[in-house]
């Protein structure tokens, strides 16, 4: 039973991400503490790019597989626009 539901929730989930306009591009301005970029990322980089973790969220699993390499350009643009790219990997290095 809960194979159905989970199955059916992601045709959904689907059905909402194919949606017209969902993959146009959108501009959002962030203004955050370096403290909340450093957390922002690290929330990117632990839910999304670390490969060690399965997702088991339904909707992030309906993303394309582009949506977390796009996000992976994010996670490094954030870094480098607070100015904080090199101090990030020592800080991860700890």
């Amino acid at each position: 039973m809960n194979s159905v539901v989970n199955k059916e929730k992601s045709k959904i989930f689907e059905t909402i991400l194919t949606s017209p306009g969902m993959t146009e591009k959108c501009k959002v301005v962030l203004q955050l503490s370096r403290q909340n970029v450093l957390l922002l990322t690290r929330l990117i980089e632990v839910g999304l790019l670390t490969k060690d973790s399965p997702i088991q969220d339904g909707i992030i699993l309906a993303f394309p597989k582009e949506a977390t390499e796009e996000f992976k350009v994010i996670h490094e643009e954030i870094l480098r626009k607070a100015e904080l790219t090199e101090f990030y990997e020592r800080f991860r290095a700890l």
